[in-house]
């Protein structure tokens, strides 16, 4: 959130909104105040409303759509998910200042389209805000399915469908 300036008041746009990193990305941005609206497919949409945020379907319309969630206009956008699609170039033309706009997916997609990538910033500070915030009951990690080292290859599948919400972990014995 400190690398593209969410704060209280703004609207933020989640590229992937129901995935480990969105949905991580929509509660932070929800504890500082901020309204989210968060892309993901309709069968994750009352998991967004539960975190939220505002749900909205990527693809064809995504900018107009936005638009009608947001009249006032979005302050920020992050793609949690990839350059493929059309959140990412919605992203770009729905935020005014493409400094706001981030990746943590596509760095070249984001880069011809003039926004910037977002790299991770890990500190003992940060996980203490975060443990805080957990604490709290302000933040959750959703586990959607756990795979034993040896499924590794169809846990990779799982992440790649971009299908689901939360976070796929692997269990090493």
């Amino acid at each position: 959130m400190e690398a593209l300036r969410v704060g209280y008041g703004d609207t933020f746009l989640v590229n992937g909104a129901a995935g480990g990193v969105g949905t991580i990305a929509v509660q932070l941005a929800r504890a500082v105040g901020a309204t989210v609206v968060g892309t993901a497919s309709e069968a994750n949409h009352a998991y967004l409303r539960q975190l939220g945020a505002i749900p909205v379907v990527d693809g064809d319309g995504l900018v107009e759509r936005v638009r009608r969630l947001a009249p006032q206009g979005v302050d920020a956008a992050l793609d949690a998910a990839s350059a493929d699609g059309l959140g990412p170039r919605a992203a770009v033309e729905v935020v005014r200042d493409k400094d706001r706009v981030g990746t943590l997916a596509a760095v070249e997609a984001y880069e011809r389209l003039g926004a910037r990538w977002i790299a991770s910033r890990r500190s003992a500070e940060r996980l203490e805000a975060l443990v805080a915030l957990w604490s709290r009951g302000a933040l959750r990690v959703h586990v959607r399915a756990t795979w034993s080292l040896e499924d590794a290859a169809a846990a990779h599948r799982d992440v790649e469908s971009g299908h689901g919400c939360g976070k796929v972990v692997l269990l090493v014995d």
